[in-house]
């Protein structure tokens, strides 16, 4: 991956981006190494340090506008597959941990979709959605909705106005 000073990527469980420039340090006293500094558009404080050797695993380009627009309308189309996972809460928080990692959207789709069927189903049944359900459904819909809100040009509020729009659109054709 060769990175332009200026270039939007997405770092791996840490949203969205802006490229700063390609630095040189010298960690352990020997041995330079290149990095790629990452300025995240959420957080103006931090900064990250990638090494241009490994970017390739940490980083990606980002969703272009289509790919975004074609996630949202296959949402509709994503079966809910809570009712077939563990009851073990080890191996569902191992699951979502996994899904979240993965980098594939259909996926994170997937789980929130699901994680939103369950807590309508236990608000039914007067139960308590469950705090680390609660957690891996935010967690998701936070690396979404970063990355397509930046890429539609929209804030989280527009975003969820959109999405929820465009379902009910494609529910009723």
């Amino acid at each position: 991956m060769q990175l332009q000073n200026g270039e939007y990527v997405f770092y791996r469980n840490n949203g969205v981006c802006k490229m700063l420039d390609v630095e040189s340090q010298c960690m352990d006293g020997k041995t330079s190494i290149l990095y790629y500094k990452l300025k995240p558009i959420s957080d103006g404080k931090s900064t990250f340090y990638v090494p241009v050797s490994v970017s390739d695993e940490k980083l990606r380009y980002l969703l272009t506008r289509e790919e975004v627009t074609g996630l949202i309308d296959s949402m509709n189309e994503l079966e809910s597959e809570s009712s077939q996972w563990s009851c073990n809460r080890r191996e569902l928080r191992e699951m979502y941990a996994k899904v979240l990692k993965s980098d594939d959207y259909r996926e994170i789709s997937r789980l929130i979709s699901a994680l939103y069927f369950k807590k309508r189903a236990m608000e039914i049944q007067g139960r308590r959605f469950s705090t680390m359900d609660e957690i891996a459904m935010r967690n998701a819909e936070r690396l979404m909705l970063e990355e397509f809100g930046f890429v539609l040009e929209m804030t989280e509020a527009e975003l969820r106005k959109y999405i929820d729009d465009r379902i009910t659109i494609r529910q009723k054709e």
